[in-house]
Formats: structure tokens, C-alpha cells, sequence
């Protein structure tokens, strides 16, 4: 018998870097990596969109796994099972900070519309293959493998085609976004980079990739964004996380003074006393 695989809770119990990491100190801020993960520092505030776009996603999930069957949520069943995640991840994150003249009503309208149109977009059913597969990867160089979890993996073919091998893998990666992502984006965004490097180690097969992205606007909309990469992508892939890597060993975390996370930063008490109680020698990760 075939030994279960190790969930992502089990797999983040050892050492490793996930995509979001490697995502936070190569794009966003290094001293936000820093306080996040090497320090583990407490978050001093929490934008309402990080309970959201959880909620979200794992209700997305609970969508794809009846959907792999042949069925779907409701809209109704969608926003009730969105409800009670989003107040659960609201109470475990604490100093919820919410924009300008919004509520949790406000963002349980907004789920609503946004599942609604969800439920009338929804294109995979017995295509889909895994929904929510964890993964882990060694990379030459790097120091700790990568972990991560694939949101769901379709092929793109149905059971009534008539060649059983016509389909090619796709992973689907679902997003919440305020306004709709530009068309040249996934073309450059190293999560698609990092998944598809990762599912091609596991399974020996090129995937493509595509974003699911739903926009949280008064008339919400979704958009299936395709993107795919080659040898050249997993060759820069790999310099580049080896080169973060040397960084993070070295204790190199900068603040990046002009992020588009500095707005809703969660440690921005901590960025602006920075230069004031940290030396370079300080944040240093013990070998």
C-alpha cells in the first residue's frame, strides 16, 4: 500500500522557503522578510484583504473539490461557508485595520456579489485532477527545499474526448484582486515560475499556468489568465532564488522605501526605528 503524502501543515514543520518567502525579500521588502520570518516579530496591523483573500481562497477550494465531482456550491452555500472563515481568520489575526468607511458587512456584500459570479463562471469539472496538492522541491543551491500547495491542477481535456493523452496539464492558481490584473503580468510573475518548476520536478511533465482571478468591484468579474514558461525561465528561476538565498544567510535585509506594500505594511512601527536599533551584524541568521 502506497504511503499517504505529507500534508503542507506536516511539510512546514521542517526547515524550508515557500514561494510567498521568496516572493516577500525578492519583490516586496527584505526587512519585511526579515520581521516576518527570521524574527517572527508580532504583525502591529492586519489589512482586512489578507482574512479576506484567505476566506476566499478556501472556500474556492471547497468550490473545486465538489466541482471535481461534478457538482457545485451555491452562491448562498459559498458566501455562508466564506462567513464563518473570514470571521474565524478576522479573530485569529487581530487589529483588523479596514479602508476608509468599510465594515465586515461591507466585505460579506462584497464576498456575495463576487461568489455569485463565481458560480456562473466556473468552467472545470471532471478535468480537474488534484485540488489543493502540496508539494516539496530540493533546487540545487539553495539552502532548504520549497514547499508549497498547487490550488488545483486541471487537464484540459474532458473524459468524452476521444484521445485519453490530447490534454496538457494546467495549474490554476485562484486570486482576489481590487481591479483586474493587466494581460502581461502573469508573463512575469514568479509564482507561476516557481509552481511550474516545482509540478515539472514532481511529476516529469511541463504544465502550463493559469490565474483565476475574481475582482472585488460593485460588478465583480473573473478572468482566466494563461501563462507558461521554459527551460530559460527555470535557469533565471534558479540564480535568482540561489542569489536571495546568499542574501538571507548573509543577513542582508534592507527596507524597500518605496514597496507598494509600505501602505498597509504590518511592522511599519518596526521599518521606521530600524536604522535607529538594528546593525547589518544583528539580523545576521546563525549558521
Amino acid at each position: 500500500m502506497e504511503e499517504p503524502k505529507p500534508t503542507l501543515a506536516q511539510l512546514k514543520e521542517q526547515p524550508h522557503y515557500s514561494y510567498s518567502a521568496l516572493n516577500t525579500y525578492i519583490n516586496t521588502c527584505q526587512l519585511l522578510y526579515y520581521y516576518r520570518y527570521i524574527e517572527k516579530a508580532e504583525a502591529e496591523r492586519t489589512p482586512v484583504a489578507l482574512p479576506f483573500g484567505t476566506a476566499f481562497h478556501s472556500v474556492l477550494s471547497e468550490q473545486a473539490q465538489a466541482a471535481k465531482t461534478g457538482n457545485l456550491l451555491t452562491a448562498e452555500q459559498m458566501t455562508e461557508a466564506f462567513t464563518t472563515y473570514f470571521e474565524a481568520n478576522c479573530k485569529d489575526a487581530g487589529n483588523i485595520v479596514f479602508k476608509r468607511d468599510e465594515s465586515i458587512e461591507d466585505q460579506l456584500a462584497t464576498a456575495k456579489r463576487m461568489f455569485e459570479v463565481v458560480n456562473k463562471e466556473w468552467i472545470d469539472y471532471w478535468n480537474i485532477q488534484s485540488v489543493a496538492e502540496p508539494f516539496r522541491i530540493e533546487m540545487p543551491g539553495l539552502s532548504k527545499p520549497i514547499i508549497g500547495e498547487l490550488d488545483m491542477v486541471v487537464s484540459e481535456h474532458t473524459p468524452f474526448d476521444d484521445g485519453a493523452d490530447s490534454g496538457f496539464d494546467t495549474i490554476v492558481d485562484f486570486k482576489t484582486a481590487a481591479r483586474m490584473r493587466s494581460d502581461d503580468r502573469p508573463a512575469k510573475d514568479l509564482q507561476a515560475t516557481v509552481f511550474c518548476y516545482a509540478f515539472e520536478k514532481v511529476h516529469g511533465r511541463r504544465p502550463s499556468f493559469r490565474f483565476d482571478v475574481v475582482t472585488k468591484a460593485k460588478s465583480p468579474g473573473v478572468r482566466h489568465l494563461y501563462t507558461g514558461r521554459d527551460d530559460d525561465h527555470y535557469r533565471r528561476l534558479e540564480k535568482l532564488l540561489v542569489t536571495a538565498d546568499k542574501g538571507i544567510q548573509a543577513g542582508v535585509f534592507m527596507p524597500n522605501e518605496s514597496s507598494f506594500a509600505c501602505s498597509d505594511c504590518p511592522f511599519a512601527g518596526h521599518c521606521s526605528n530600524w536604522h535607529c536599533s538594528s546593525t547589518q551584524s544583528d539580523m545576521k541568521i546563525a549558521a
